[in-house]
């Protein structure tokens, strides 16, 4: 057993060594995207292997320590405290344009009674179910003309929320609101899928434009959206450097929210970040009602 264990922790070990190099090449990125399950497999597959070479057990378990280094950030800690009574609660949500739950998903909303709502792959029946649904939140962005999907934005009218024109070269929408007299704007963003080498550059310029764009906005910002990408990926690292972003998931522990259903197997691609003038709690994640996806539910304040 324990020569079994060290072929195929050796085998992960270097597949999990070169996935940190992604933005090499697109496949690994994918890869990357696993990184708590690959140290889950190499730490276990090293245990084992100490009953054969201890070398080879040795180099395992090295490797699956680094993993589990970049992954313990999201298990231990948390967010920094909110000052002060305002704050918002943010809803993200992929539903699924072809979802037929759409009267479910808006009786959660109203459950959950958030302040902003960012709807992806919303449609134009997705905006009537809402509508009919007298929520108390208003609708800001709609999905263009002459587009089957896109994304939908509802804000709480005390808000005094805005529209802001975005263009990232992908479906996105952006918002401003008023929180205790001073103004946020909130981003939502989704990128296709890296299932190809150019889907996969597409996903990164998106996410690229997008931390450009938080950081030429004059005051804090809120970024949201099924980004494709889970913490793990060159291109998620990337934004949050370029936008100098907080991930409402560190400290929250792990919040797979994709594909729903798949157990140990699911990633988080999507996501809360906000500038570092902003703190978080009580982020989660609900029920998928149909989607692939799960929705994020956080709230935010001032830092």
């Amino acid at each position: 057993m324990g020569g079994m264990a060290a072929a195929a922790g050796g085998l992960a070990a270097l597949l999990s060594l070169a996935a940190h190099f992604g933005s090499l090449w697109w496949v690994l990125d994918l890869v990357a995207n696993f990184r708590p399950q690959l140290a889950a497999l190499l730490l276990g597959c090293g245990v084992v292997a100490l009953l054969g070479d201890r070398r080879v057990a040795a180099v395992i378990l090295a490797v699956g320590l680094v993993d589990a280094a970049v992954v313990v950030p999201y298990l231990v800690g948390g967010g920094d405290d909110i000052t002060g009574e305002g704050r918002i609660e943010v809803l993200t949500f992929n539903v699924g344009v072809s979802n037929p739950n759409r009267s479910d998903v808006a009786a959660f909303i109203a459950a959950e009674d958030p302040d902003v709502v960012f709807i992806f792959e919303s449609s134009f029946e997705w905006e009537d179910t809402i509508r009919a649904s007298d929520l108390p939140l208003q609708i800001v962005s709609v999905v263009p003309r002459g587009r089957i999907a896109g994304v939908t934005v509802l804000v709480r009218p005390s808000l005094i929320p805005g529209a802001i024109d975005v263009d990232l070269g992908g479906e996105a929408a952006a918002v401003t609101v008023n929180l205790e007299d001073r103004r946020i704007d909130l981003l939502g963003i989704h990128p296709v899928s890296p299932t190809t080498g150019a889907r996969s550059e597409r996903r990164d310029a998106m996410l690229s434009a997008a931390g450009e764009w938080v950081r030429s906005r004059p005051g804090e910002v809120v970024v949201v959206g099924d980004m494709n990408a889970t913490p793990w990926s060159h291109a998620f690292r990337d934004l949050r450097r370029r936008g100098g972003l907080v991930d409402t998931m560190r400290g929250a522990g792990l919040q797979p929210t994709w594909p729903d259903g798949w157990g140990v197997l699911s990633v988080p691609i999507d996501h809360v970040l906000h500038t570092t003038g902003l703190a978080s709690t009580a982020r989660r994640t609900g029920p998928a009602f149909g989607s692939a996806h799960r929705p994020v539910i956080v709230s935010i304040g001032w830092g």
